[in-house]
């Protein structure tokens, strides 16, 4: 999506990548989306690529319900949104979609993230939503934890993640999923989302009617659940031990051969 970005910029941050990709002796993707990305525009070598996903804190899990000793700043219902606003997260797709959107004076809408800048300010205020979004400013992660146990969805609505550890934060704790169609979410929650098409209000409405029709208590819910424990951050450093040493090994046999054409022994 180069139209979202500087084209200076852009173009000046693609170069940096490619020279430490072509330079590298082994190139590790959080994602196999991301790898794909790599090697179809770029042509790396598949080689010297390893796919080593993220993992996720275990700060995330599933609390009793309702959350004993836990509260939360939002104390009524509420959709959940964590992250960045950057254009291409697709945040003004979910405040277009909660506007119109007919239980949005049932749910509260959550949002962890930086303060409104005045332009959004001004956004969600022609929006006519501005007393019904919450804007949560350094949210530390047991609170975070209590968000999505007690949220009606958490919603992804972004048009593009390199991998997406949110998705394994709310699938960790058992909140139900919003989520726009691309590869990698796809790769890190498989059928525990709801999907919609990605920058398409009206997909996104409908999503969001489905999970709160589906509850907390769903099949998908359950899934989520199972798939998280596949992820974890000692997985993630193990396999990259393992890219470590495989470029130690190489490195190894390239000084044997090197002493060898040398006359070395």
């Amino acid at each position: 999506f180069p139209d979202l970005f500087g084209q200076r910029k852009s173009e000046e941050w693609t170069k940096r990548i490619l020279r430490c990709a072509r330079s590298a002796d082994a190139v590790i993707c959080v994602s196999e989306s991301t790898r794909k990305d790599l090697q179809g525009e770029h042509g790396l070598s598949a080689d010297k690529i390893s796919v080593v996903p993220h993992g996720y804190s275990p700060a995330f899990r599933r609390l009793p319900a309702p959350p004993e000793g836990h509260e939360t700043p939002v104390p009524g219902r509420f959709l959940l949104y964590v992250g960045s606003r950057a254009e291409y997260k697709q945040f003004w797709t979910l405040a277009k979609a909660y506007g119109a959107w007919a239980h949005r004076d049932e749910v509260e809408l959550a949002v962890v993230g930086q303060s409104w800048s005045r332009d959004e300010a001004a956004t969600i205020a022609e929006l006519g939503i501005s007393e019904r979004v919450r804007l949560l400013e350094n949210v530390d992660d047991e609170t975070l934890c209590n968000l999505y146990n007690a949220a009606e969805a958490f919603v992804y609505p972004s048009l593009y993640e390199g991998f997406g550890i949110p998705l394994l934060e709310a699938m960790a704790c058992g909140c139900p999923i919003v989520a726009s169609d691309i590869p990698t979410t796809h790769e890190v929650a498989g059928s525990t989302p709801l999907y919609f098409q990605p920058g398409e209000v009206e997909g996104l409405s409908a999503a969001l009617d489905t999970a709160m029709a589906e509850g907390r208590e769903s099949q998908r819910t359950a899934s989520g659940l199972e798939r998280a424990k596949k992820y974890s951050w000692d997985k993630t450093a193990a396999m990259t031990m393992d890219v470590y040493r495989r470029v130690s090994q190489l490195a190894d046999e390239g000084r044997s051969l090197a002493s060898v054409s040398n006359g070395g022994p």
